[in-house]
């Protein structure tokens, strides 16, 4: 691995988007928004639908107003420090699965094909637990034909080793897995079989994947050599390097117990814990982990350490590989990097992620701002590290091939080494896409490939708060500023990335509400109602537990979770003031698709207007990339009300809007 890669930003950010759309019909939208949504994660599974979002409070961080702070290279002292690429071989890679081992000849038959449509490259999936069946014992030889093959066509490869395990193995036991906070294994994936995630607080699990992965680099280093591109390991049911998102992890007992073991080292005493937290804990062990949504202190500190769990493991993986093979490259593959289950994966220090790393592979969906996720990562990361890009399979929501051609010649232009296919059956699907495949790899694979875009002395900066992002869990705000700032003409814009979330246990109490984090399908739930609005009377939404979501008396007055829509009433999302006092509500709201002639946003306190703008109702516009990002104070008594409100403006088509409020009463 590269010694370079130890010059480092300690910064870092992913983000993440999954979807959950209204139902498609006539006046509504039929696409996923760009932000504030919750949508379909991954390749392998559409199960994963998360989402919450809060904002930083002054009180704890200095929160930097992404609509005004934009600012040009020529205005900093010292310039926008992101380096040109010069990127001398591009690789365009086909993934093969092997959750069940493939057939020689059905592997060679893949190979054979996409070779056809100008992929330069396979990533093979090396499952461990087909490998190691008995502990200590290691047997590639399903896989080494496969791996033998790819060489003899002459192509590169490179591969991807899954440290997932199954249950009732020889290898692991129960103890060894991550569990959810009601108790429950991390397992599953709909296509990948009855599959486990290590807990990586557990010393013998983490140990045992270390061993492997360092035997199984060794071998392949000596069956391949310089044949290979990058190792990558991967411990989530994805096949990323971070936490599964489907649910919250991990409370595993040996999770729990290193929490308690951090909080001692970061405090000393409990009275000191207490003093941070506001709280009145009488020893270390009666300290429960929180909720990984949950964003005042007690939650932020869960995220930290969460965060140097996932870091061991990364940079214990990569200081194997570096024993046997110096030369080659470590490679870890996280999720999008705007998402609202970043948090959940525990990826938004992704710079500190990649200390050691050479290759950081992202995943976005196909309505995804590919712009801005490669300005992101080429942003918090040196030269030095690669860039790489995964296209997903054509189940993906919104996948067609014009979005599919996008993403790959637009990630190629914005400093993609590499670029994958992934999910893909030999089938109609994958025929109906070889045309994007073939212009992808004509395009960018040539002698003479079109240059990189890149950061110029006028390249324009955003700054963003990776504190902000935990609390608010999306980017709706920077994304609207990017946009700006990005122009008609797309330039290079730099994210200049602030750490004040993993580099620091808290020392105040913060307690806060924040939606979407706090919300759930009882009326009340911490303190926030769900109702619809119709000439300033308010009337209770019914939750619709099978679609997650809460429904009004038009058919699409929907709020979900991270998402309001409009119809024919007004949604309104209602704070019930649980004490008197200042409050301070944070907000951001943003509409997802350029099909929308916008709504209005409005608030009212006790029934009276809170004016925040000149539309109607004392409100502001929100438009498609115009985002609307405020704060808000007012004098509140126990048991005032404040109303968010989403009006339709227009007409209600295309008008799900991405809602994040945070409140602080004071």
């Amino acid at each position: 691995m590269k010694l370079s890669r130890c010059l480092w930003l300690i910064l870092g950010l992913l983000m993440l988007l999954t979807a959950c759309t209204p139902p498609a019909a006539q006046g509504t939208d039929t696409t996923t928004p760009v932000a504030g949504e919750v949508t379909t994660h991954d390749r392998e599974t559409d199960e994963a639908t998360v989402g919450g979002e809060t904002e930083s409070e002054a009180d704890t961080e200095a929160v930097t107003d992404p609509e005004t702070d934009a600012e040009t290279n020529g205005e900093q002292e010292g310039g926008v420090p992101v380096e040109p690429l010069y990127i001398e071989e591009r690789y365009f890679i086909f993934r093969v699965w092997n959750f069940s081992i493939l057939t020689e000849s059905r592997f060679k038959a893949i190979v054979d094909k996409v070779v056809q449509d100008g992929f330069n490259a396979i990533k093979v999936h090396i499952p461990w637990h087909h490998v190691e069946r008995t502990a200590g014992v290691y047997d590639y030889s399903a896989f080494d034909p496969l791996v033998s093959y790819v060489l003899e066509k002459g192509l590169k490869v490179a591969i991807s080793l899954d440290l997932t395990r199954r249950s009732g193995d020889a290898v692991l036991g129960e103890d060894d897995i991550m569990r959810d906070a009601d108790g429950n294994l991390c397992k599953g994936g709909s296509l990948t079989g009855d599959r486990l995630q290590i807990s990586l607080n557990s010393e013998n699990a983490v140990d045992k994947a270390v061993a492997f992965y360092r035997d199984a680099v060794a071998h392949y280093e000596s069956l391949c050599g310089d044949a290979v591109l990058f190792y990558l390991p991967a411990f989530s049911q994805y096949a990323e390097t971070e936490y599964w998102c489907t649910d919250e992890y991990d409370y595993s007992n040996h999770a729990k117990t290193a929490f308690r073991a951090f909080l001692k080292e970061s405090y000393g005493t409990v009275a000191e814990l207490n003093r941070a937290l506001g709280s009145n804990y009488l020893s270390f062990d009666g300290v429960e982990p929180p909720s990984a949504t949950q964003g005042d202190s007690l939650g932020q500190l869960w995220y930290i350490f969460r965060h140097q769990s996932l870091k061991n493991a990364i940079d214990r993986l990569a200081a194997a590989q570096e024993a046997v093979a110096p030369n080659s490259k470590f490679s870890i593959q996280l999720g999008c990097v705007y998402d609202t289950a970043s948090v959940l994966r525990c990826t938004l220090g992704v710079a500190e992620l990649c200390e050691n790393v050479d290759v950081l592979w992202i995943d976005d969906g196909p309505l995804m701002n590919h712009k801005f996720s490669m300005d992101y990562v080429r942003s918090i990361l040196p030269a030095t590290v690669e860039l790489a890009q995964e296209i997903d399979g054509p189940v993906q929501n919104g996948a067609t091939p014009e979005r599919y051609l996008d993403q790959g010649l637009t990630c190629f232009a914005r400093g993609c080494t590499y670029v994958s296919a992934a999910n893909w059956e030999m089938d109609a699907s994958y025929e109906s896409y070889r045309p994007v495949w073939q212009e992808i790899a004509e395009t960018w694979l040539g002698e003479t490939p079109p240059a990189v875009v890149q950061p110029d002395k006028d390249t324009p900066t955003v700054e963003v708060s990776l504190l902000a992002l935990f609390r608010r869990r999306t980017p709706d705000a920077y994304i609207s500023a990017y946009t700006k700032a990005a122009g008609e003409e797309g330039r290079f814009v730099y994210l200049k990335v602030v750490d004040d979330l993993t580099t620091a246990v808290p020392t105040d109490p913060v307690a806060l509400y924040a939606f979407p984090g706090d919300f759930s399908s009882e009326q009340g739930g911490k303190n926030w109602y769900y109702r619809t609005c119709s000439r300033g009377r308010f009337t209770d939404m019914t939750f619709d537990a099978a679609n997650n979501r809460w429904q009004g008396s038009a058919e699409f007055a929907l709020i979900m979770n991270g998402t309001m829509h409009p119809d024919t009433v007004d949604t309104a999302l209602v704070f019930k003031a649980p004490k008197a006092g200042e409050m301070e509500c944070t907000l951001s709201f943003a509409v997802a698709s350029e099909q929308s002639d916008g709504v209005i946003l409005y608030i009212l306190h006790n029934g009276e207007e809170v004016a925040i703008g000149d539309a109607r109702f004392g409100g502001v516009a929100v438009k498609h990339g115009e985002a609307y990002d405020g704060t808000v104070v007012l004098t509140v008594a126990e048991g005032d009300e404040i109303a968010f409100v989403i009006n339709r403006n227009g007409t209600n088509a295309h008008d799900s809007t991405g809602a994040s409020v945070q409140v602080i009463i004071r």
